[in-house]
C-alpha cells in the first residue's frame, strides 16, 4: 500500500530535532519522493517501515509514538483548519478525519463502537510489525485526542489506551489489549470551536517559513526553537513540554541550553519577537489577535514587549510597514 509522504515528512522533521541525519534516513529508502511535504507524493509501506525501524533503534525511546504525536501540533492545526472548512459538528469532523486517514494512511484500520456510554475509536494494523505499529498507532491516537480537544467547545474527558501502557505514560492513557481513544458520545453534536482569531491559513505558513529559516544553523538552541514552533497550539509551549519532546528532564534540558549561552525564556522571547514581526504585516491580525496567538494574558502585556523589542508601538510599526 502507498502511504502519504507527508506523514513521513513529520517523522523526518522530528528525527532531525533529535539529532538524526535526515539524509541518512532517506538513503535507506528504495524510492524517496522529491518533496516529502507535497501532499500528493507517496512512499511505499516497506520504505515507511524501514525509516520507522531505524529511528526506533537509534532513539530507544519507549514513548516515541506519543512524542511524535505531540510534535505534530502544528500539523494538527493545519488539519483542523481544513476540516473546519467542511464540518460544523464534532461528528462531521470525525468523519472527515477518518476519510483523511483512509486516503493517506491506508494500512491503518479504524473501527468505531459504543461501549458502556463511551464512544471508542479503535485502531489496528494487520501485519506483524509490533514495535513499529506501536509507534504509528500511539502517534495517531495522540493526534486524534488533541484534535478532539482543540475542536470541541465543550469540556471533554478523553482516554487513550495501548497494550504497551506503563506507569510513565501520561495520565490520560490506560492499559488495554487494543489501541483506542474513548470519550462520551454527547460531544458528537457539539459545534466546532471558532478558531477564526488565529487566522490559521496565514499563521501556519508563517510558522513553517520560520522553521525552514532556522534549519540553516545546526545548534541545539535552534532545534529547540524548531521544536517549539512544531509544538505550538498556536501559542508557544512551556519548558516541560519542549524538554519532553527531546526526551530530557527539564533540568538536563536547561543545562543543554546553557552550553549555547541561552535560556528557554530567551528562546521564547526571540520567537515571540520574530512571530510578532511577521504577523504585524498581516492586516487580518488585530493587535488583540496577535497578543492572543502569542499567549499574552492581555494586549497591554504584548504592546509592552513589542516596544521593548522594536522601540515603537505595534500599531505605529504596522502603519510604517504599509505606508
Amino acid at each position: 500500500m502507498k502511504i502519504s509522504a507527508f506523514h513521513l515528512h513529520h517523522i523526518l522533521e522530528y528525527a532531525y530535532m533529535r539529532g538524526i541525519c535526515r539524509q541518512k534516513l532517506i538513503s535507506i529508502m528504495e524510492k524517496s519522493p522529491v518533496n516529502f511535504s507535497d501532499e500528493t507524493a507517496t512512499v511505499s509501506e516497506e520504505d515507511f517501515y524501514a525509516v520507522i525501524d531505524v529511528l526506533n533503534k537509534q532513539l530507544q525511546d519507549e514513548r516515541l509514538g506519543i512524542r511524535l504525536g505531540n510534535f505534530l501540533n502544528l500539523g494538527a492545526l493545519g488539519l483542523i483548519y481544513r476540516i473546519s472548512m467542511q464540518a460544523s459538528t464534532i461528528e462531521e469532523a470525525l468523519y472527515y478525519l477518518q476519510t483523511y486517514l483512509n486516503a493517506t494512511f491506508p494500512i491503518v484500520n479504524i473501527q468505531t463502537t459504543i461501549e458502556a456510554d463511551l464512544l471508542k475509536i479503535g485502531l489496528s494494523i494487520e501485519n506483524e510489525q509490533i514495535e513499529a505499529n506501536r509507534i504509528i498507532l500511539e502517534n495517531i491516537l495522540t493526534v486524534i485526542a488533541r484534535e478532539l480537544t482543540l475542536m470541541t467547545t465543550k469540556a471533554v474527558s478523553i482516554i487513550k489506551t495501548s497494550p504497551f501502557f506503563s506507569n510513565d505514560y501520561p495520565t490520560d492513557w490506560q492499559a488495554s489489549a487494543k489501541y483506542a481513544v474513548s470519550f462520551t458520545p454527547a460531544i458528537l453534536k457539539a459545534t466546532l470551536q471558532d478558531r477564526s482569531r488565529q487566522q490559521l491559513d496565514v499563521l501556519i505558513p508563517e510558522y513553517l517559513k520560520l522553521i525552514e529559516g532556522l534549519k540553516s544553523e545546526d545548534s541545539f538552541a535552534n532545534k529547540v526553537k524548531i521544536a517549539s514552533l512544531h509544538l505550538a497550539k498556536p501559542e508557544l509551549p512551556d519548558l516541560a513540554s519542549v524538554a519532553d519532546a527531546f526526551h530530557l528532564t527539564p533540568r538536563t534540558f536547561q543545562r543543554r541550553l546553557l552550553r549555547d549561552n541561552i535560556t528557554f525564556r530567551q528562546i521564547t522571547d526571540e520567537l515571540r519577537k520574530q512571530i510578532s514581526n511577521l504577523l504585524i504585516r498581516h492586516n487580518r491580525f488585530s493587535i488583540t489577535d496577535i497578543s492572543y496567538v502569542l499567549g499574552y494574558s492581555e494586549p497591554a502585556a504584548f504592546i509592552h514587549s513589542f516596544k521593548k523589542w522594536y522601540g515603537d508601538a505595534p500599531d505605529r510599526m504596522r502603519q510604517k510597514a504599509f505606508s
